[in-house]
């Protein structure tokens, strides 16, 4: 007998030896596909969870920078109100000025206090518009810092 069929002769009465490789690598291909699986749908899982996270922190942002942009409305509502009441009460009094000496001092004094009240306006509509702006950044700030985390982490 040849060598060759001795070997399909031991192999022939041995049919699990042959079996078992196929049987491995099936098992290993199936456990590989099966692992691939699971790991793509925790993936899309925690990607639905990020995009939600990110369009909480727009919502957020855009909450704040609504309110935000009401109370700078009503202060500059505010500022326009007084400024008419002042003018209003200085355009009486100069009505009623007895002298040219009083309506030049009616005329610096609402003037000065105009222009106080104008820059004391300012400095209290460019704080807020700061503070806003830093308030509403702050939520899309931090998600941006988390995106820059998931990169980092996938790499």
């Amino acid at each position: 007998m040849t060598s060759q069929a001795k070997t399909n002769k031991a192999r022939a009465e041995k049919p699990e030896a042959v079996k078992e490789p196929f049987e491995n690598a099936a098992k290993a291909s199936s456990d590989a596909m099966q692992d691939g699986f699971e790991q793509v749908v925790r993936t899309a899982g925690e990607f639905g969870d990020h995009v939600k996270a990110n369009t909480d922190a727009m919502v957020q942002s855009l909450t704040i920078a609504g309110k935000g942009i009401e109370a700078i409305n009503t202060e500059m509502s505010g500022f326009a109100k007084t400024s008419l009441e002042k003018g209003v009460a200085t355009a009486q009094a100069l009505a009623g000025a007895k002298s040219l000496q009083e309506v030049v001092e009616l005329q610096s004094s609402f003037a000065k206090t105009a222009m106080e009240s104008y820059l004391s306006g300012l400095n209290i509509l460019t704080s807020m518009s700061t503070s806003l702006l830093q308030n509403a950044a702050k939520p899309i700030n931090d998600r941006a810092q988390a995106n820059a985390q998931l990169v980092q982490d996938f790499r």
